[in-house]
């Protein structure tokens, strides 16, 4: 049946009001319900903000040499959602990227809107410069001005020094977003990354108003970043660069501190790595090289390495039995090449296998006897002697500014609980000469060394000059200065005496003082110590030398002390009495 006219004019009059109902519906709530979020999204969309990186600030030694600064650099960047696929092929040739590898770039900030992906870092200044010329016609691509942190002097003080890399997207997640950014660097080892936040510097930033095709239209506002604090080492480049060959191509460590002042002149840790692999574009397979390297070249010996550390610990030893009255600097035991418990079948053995003969603690000390120790720790006992060397910081870590490795001082309960077997005399007499279970680090072993030739005065190093940032390092330890006298007299005999164990060392222009150490380490060759300090009278250095598998702590760490102790001589002769 058909309408008539008027009730169709009547139907087609309401289906219009019903429709300009649902748009008026419609538009308040666009516009005032969600006007907000839509003005937000429309902004987002026209306005872009550009991060203006900090340059890092720069490290470096006590001398005003650089280990660590950041040089400009040229990178090219892409905002995905403003980026035209089509271009790809373009951005390809310039940058010498393949199409995958853009696509692949570009999804990474998938979580992000409108982040700006680094497609290529530390380009030329002349592809910089093609790049600007055709940018009119490429949406989403801009050129940065940034910068690349480089390592003037490479390997040397490396380990300190440290190096950095870019956040993980898992950091990126949860470290504080208005200082750090998707691709933010940030310090992964050594003073890079203990000492971050005062090198970084504070971003800047542009905000930019694009086209609909994200091409920049003008410029709205800036904010210049502020570049990150300079920071100073105790460190002396020039020393750590000639005492660098001295140990090249060995598993060693050397560590030379000041002891007027506490800092710490070298800290030589072999084999190491150029941190310049990790910052440098295109040298991706020699930082995987480096960071799977078999040789642990991350390691650092110096800090962080643990090894037993042979007769050098015998200056513990004697410490402990001095300050507990167990002994006397005249205390004498005879030496026949060879140590029994009460008449016992196993021998524990000298080293000079014919035997020192009655000797006293200096003389126990310059020729390093090992009966004179194995008696020394069973007046002890395993209670009194492991206590008295972790009073002497052993099995803690060094309170360095940057982590250093505890070490393990072992006594009765731990073995119990880690290898479920009794201690035994035994276990005793060969902790007291630096073997057992024991482990240290060199930086340990300089502290020991420290204690004595300052006679208590100056007992943890430090590393930066800046007294409000490395906090209080200095300790002093309640040792009678008898005692003291007597380990400095022993160590003087160990070098100068003619019969001393480390008078391969000797040097003609001071009296230098030592303790040696050979470290037994089967299944291979034992491990070479070698620990003293210069001038004797008046002593303004400590020092270290370990060498892994050095065989003697006499002949190969002693030769190499000796070049040491005259690299310092040349340099700092005018203040050498």
């Amino acid at each position: 049946m058909m309408l008539k006219p008027s009730i169709r004019i009547y139907v087609l009059q309401f289906v219009m009001l019903g429709a300009l109902a649902l748009l008026v519906v419609g538009l308040f709530q666009t516009q005032v319900l969600r006007g907000g979020y839509y003005r937000r999204a429309s902004e987002q969309n026209r306005i872009r903000i550009i991060r203006l990186e900090a340059p890092r600030g720069n490290i470096y030694d006590r001398n005003g040499v650089l280990l660590a600064t950041s040089r400009p650099a040229y990178h090219v960047y892409a905002i995905p959602e403003d980026f035209d696929p089509q271009d790809i092929s373009t951005i390809g040739r310039f940058l010498n990227l393949s199409e995958v590898k853009i696509r692949t770039l570009l999804s990474q900030a998938r979580h992000a809107s409108f982040t700006p992906v680094l497609l290529k870092q530390d380009v030329s200044k002349e592809v910089a410069m093609k790049i600007e010329e055709r940018r009119p016609g490429l949406g989403g691509i801009f050129i940065q001005e940034g910068f690349i942190r480089s390592y003037p002097l490479k390997e040397v003080a490396a380990h300190l020094v440290g190096y950095i890399g870019k956040i993980s997207p898992e950091e990126y997640k949860n470290l504080d977003p208005s200082v750090y950014h998707y691709g933010s660097w940030i310090g992964r080892a050594g003073v890079e990354r203990v000492f971050d936040a005062h090198l970084r510097g504070e971003d800047g930033g542009r905000q930019l108003e694009v086209d609909a095709r994200g091409v920049p239209i003008r410029l709205m506002g800036e904010k210049e970043p502020v570049p990150g604090k300079d920071l100073y080492l105790t460190l002396d480049a020039r020393l750590e660069e000639k005492i660098r060959p001295l140990v090249q191509g060995r598993y060693a460590a050397i560590l030379v501190m000041d002891l007027k002042q506490g800092g710490m002149l070298a800290a030589t840790s072999t084999p190491s790595f150029d941190p310049n692999v990790f910052v440098t574009p295109g040298r991706a397979k020699e930082r995987l090289e480096v960071i799977g390297s078999k040789q642990r070249r991350l390691l650092d010996r110096s800090l962080n390495g643990l090894y037993p550390p042979g007769s050098i610990f015998k200056l513990a030893t004697a410490i402990a039995g001095l300050e507990t009255h167990t002994i006397t600097p005249h205390t004498t035991f005879n030496c026949p090449g060879y140590f029994r418990f009460n008449g016992r079948s196993r021998a524990f053995k000298c080293w000079f296998h014919e035997g020192h003969g009655r000797v006293d603690l200096y003389t126990a000390i310059e020729r390093s006897c090992n009966v004179y120790f194995f008696n020394v720790g069973r007046l002890l006992g395993e209670k009194r002697l492991s206590e008295y060397v972790k009073k002497l910081g052993f099995g803690s870590p060094v309170a360095l500014e940057l982590p250093t490795a505890g070490g393990l001082v072992p006594d009765a309960e731990w073995k119990k609980k880690i290898h479920r077997d009794s201690w035994y005399p035994g276990d005793t007499i060969t902790l007291a000469i630096g073997q057992s279970y024991l482990l240290v680090s060199p930086l340990q072993i300089l502290r020991l060394v420290a204690l004595v030739a300052s006679e208590g005065k100056r007992f943890d190093p430090f590393i930066v000059l800046e007294e409000d940032l490395r906090g209080k390092h200095e300790t002093h330890f309640s040792i009678r200065s008898e005692t003291f006298e007597t380990l400095r007299r022993g160590m003087l005999q160990v070098v100068q005496s003619n019969r001393g164990t480390g008078q391969l060392a000797r040097v003609n222009f001071a009296k230098l003082a030592a303790k040696t150490g050979t470290a037994q380490a089967p299944p291979g060759e034992a491990h070479a110590w070698f620990g003293g300090f210069f001038p004797y009278e008046n002593p303004e250095v400590a020092f270290v030398v370990f060498v892994e598998r050095g065989k003697s702590g006499g002949i190969t760490a002693g030769q190499i002390a000796k070049r040491v102790a005259h690299i310092y001589h040349e340099l700092y002769s005018p203040q050498i009495s």
